[in-house]
């Protein structure tokens, strides 16, 4: 329940009295799912020992700072920051949280924090119990979370607590008439990095001034991903000579879009890799099913032969943290989410390499999707049809892809800097 996303809950936050309420009601009504979904099961029972975990502070005495994150792509989005703070404060203890399992499952033995736990459900005795505990020095809450009982916590603890990455739109609580609680709670951090200018008027609209555009770090990390060693070797076996199209965080809708195009068009010099954002067997069964040419599921098990991998057209990556390396070896990315309601994923990791990005229609809350649209930097698909259409104009005119490919590059390029201007506006607080 990310309040920052526009949901029928966030519209009815009034006050602290009915938020808790509904946290409570909320809570009930999800425990059965972990039962029925092994996602869910994860998010229940992961949290169920996250106090246990947190103890591990009374270990580390000395100063303490605390990073939460909702997923994955926020930990990557707040990983320049967290880089520098490990770099600048080395023997700082740095407590990282999770409110999600596809975050805290990849990097819960990260180098980059001293504890990695998932963040206790927001009541206030949980909030109250978890700042008591980690006593942060400063609290940094990456892009989409804003948990009122952990704020509240923080601001009644006089604790420096940033927005990283930020981004708002004038339909969010915080700007409407009865969004006076979470608009307070808001005002009470001790500062605000925004992405654009957009998000900064609205601010600056209800008396917020401890804010500043910084960007968005994830053009700093994703330059940074590329500058590193992003090597798969099972990638390189399995592409060999042939150009490669490659479906990240791809969702069922996604699929069946792409299915047709991949069952007339996989070959031996044209090859397709499947990086499913959810990786639930039941549906890698059914595109492995509709799909006829060879496909293998790589799972990273070392069970995968060479000679399977260069004999398969269609390789589905069964795998956590490996999309952001497997866009080294395409030629063209989709990138999943934007066709259905699931929220269009990272465009950026693909356009650090330089790649022609596809992406579906729905891309209103999407800064960089829209300005890459703009820019001429990404083309848009709705259906199979478009997708042919499109992959066949590429495919028989390289030349028309490669103008996607280096606007996508340049624009990229050109919006690295978010992490100077926020490590230096820290930098200089904590010497005030």
């Amino acid at each position: 329940m990310h309040l920052f996303k526009e949901t029928y809950f966030s519209e009815i936050f009034m006050t602290g009295i009915l938020y808790n309420i509904v946290s409570i009601l909320t809570q009930g009504l999800l425990w059965p799912a972990q039962w029925v979904s092994p996602k869910m099961a994860a998010f229940i029972r992961g949290r169920q020992n996250s106090f246990e975990v947190l103890e591990a502070c009374r270990k580390h005495p000395g100063k303490r700072l605390w990073m939460h994150c909702a997923s994955l792509g926020e930990f990557e989005q707040g990983r320049p920051v967290l880089e520098w703070l490990r770099r600048e404060q080395p023997s700082t203890t740095i407590v990282l949280t999770f409110f999600s399992p596809s975050g805290y499952s990849v990097r819960k033995h990260t180098h980059l924090a001293d504890i990695v736990a998932y963040l206790p459900w927001d009541t206030k005795r949980n909030a109250q119990k978890f700042i008591t505990l980690v006593q942060p020095e400063s609290a940094f809450i990456v892009k989409s979370e804003l948990w009122p009982n952990y704020m509240t916590a923080l601001q009644s603890s006089n604790i420096k607590t940033y927005f990283i990455a930020a981004q708002f739109r004038p339909n969010q609580i915080f700007f409407k008439p009865y969004g006076g609680y979470m608009t307070q709670l808001l005002k009470g951090m001790t500062h605000i990095f925004v992405q654009n200018q957009k998000s900064l008027d609205l601010l600056h609209g209800i008396g917020m001034t401890r804010c500043s555009i910084s960007g968005d770090t994830r053009f700093d990390r994703v330059l940074q991903q590329r500058a590193g060693d992003n090597t798969l070797a099972f990638l390189a076996t399995f592409k060999g000579q042939a150009r490669c199209i490659i479906l990240g965080s791809s969702w069922p809708e996604d699929h069946d879009i792409w299915l047709e195009f991949m069952n007339q068009h996989a070959s031996e010099n044209l090859k397709f890799v499947i990086a499913p954002h959810d990786l639930a067997v039941k549906e890698i069964d059914r595109i492995t099913d509709l799909l006829t040419p060879l496909v293998v599921r790589y799972d990273g098990n070392g069970k995968t032969s060479d000679q399977l991998l260069m004999q398969a057209k269609v390789l589905v990556l069964n795998t956590m943290g490996d999309l952001a390396k497997a866009y080294q070896y395409a030629d063209v990315a989709y990138v999943g989410g934007a066709i259905g309601t699931s929220g269009l994923h990272n465009i950026l990791e693909p356009a650090t390499f330089g790649l022609p990005i596809v992406i579906g229609p729905n891309i209103r809350k999407f800064p960089e999707a829209i300005d890459l649209k703009t820019l001429g930097g990404l083309a848009i698909v709705r259906n199979a049809t478009e997708v042919k259409t499109l992959m066949d104009h590429w495919i028989n005119n390289p030349k028309a892809a490669d103008v996607f490919s280096k606007k996508a590059l340049n624009y990229v390029e050109a919006h690295a800097g978010a992490t100077a201007h926020i490590t230096t506006f820290i930098s200089a607080a904590d010497q005030d």
